[in-house]
């Protein structure tokens, strides 16, 4: 078993939100532009891991790093288009970070509710992770607009491209990680 990035804890709990952190962090909604614009909030987070809390915002701050350094490397930018593109990249993923913000809430909502779920938790748990999806889907179109007005649309279809796959992998990630719905 590899050592958690949380000292001390190896119960299922931890090892889906270490998870979860990590694959959210590479996906659509945990990762910021905190770096890049000096952000240090913490993450939102149920308080029964209210504990969990500046490991998660340490893991975010590093997979925007590496998210940032994927980007770069597969953007194939001109000088030009570069100095166009990384301020908007740094908004787009600052407006990501609200969303984010939700994703850690709903998990770590799940996971305190996990055993002990009403009908009602279920419901509110299932609409929130639907209004999620719908907004990050709405912020995507949003930003498609604002960046092709000074990017080609290949340019820009190409970022979209990339932040899909990254955000893909990381839903693979929760998906294998998160357990079911007693």
């Amino acid at each position: 078993m590899s050592k958690s990035r949380f000292p001390g804890a190896r119960s299922w709990p931890t090892r889906v939100i270490s998870t979860a952190v990590l694959g959210l962090a590479g996906a659509s909604a945990l990762l910021t532009a905190g770096t890049a614009l000096g952000d240090t909030a913490q993450p939102v987070v149920n308080e029964q891991f209210s504990d969990f809390a500046p490991a998660i915002a340490d893991l975010r701050q590093e997979a925007g790093l590496y998210r940032r350094d994927i980007v770069r490397a597969n953007m194939l930018l001109t000088e030009s288009e570069s100095a166009q593109f990384w301020p908007l990249y740094d908004q787009y993923r600052a407006e990501r970070q609200h969303i984010g913000d939700r994703k850690v809430r709903l998990i770590t909502d799940f996971l305190a509710q996990r055993n002990s779920m009403s009908e009602d938790q279920a419901r509110a748990l299932a609409k929130e992770n639907f209004a999620i999806e719908k907004d990050k889907a709405a912020l995507k179109d949003k930003w498609y607009g604002k960046m092709t007005k000074v990017l080609s649309e290949r340019t820009v279809a190409r970022f979209f491209q990339i932040d899909q796959k990254l955000d893909a992998a990381a839903d693979v990630a929760l998906a294998a990680n998160i357990p079911l719905v007693h």
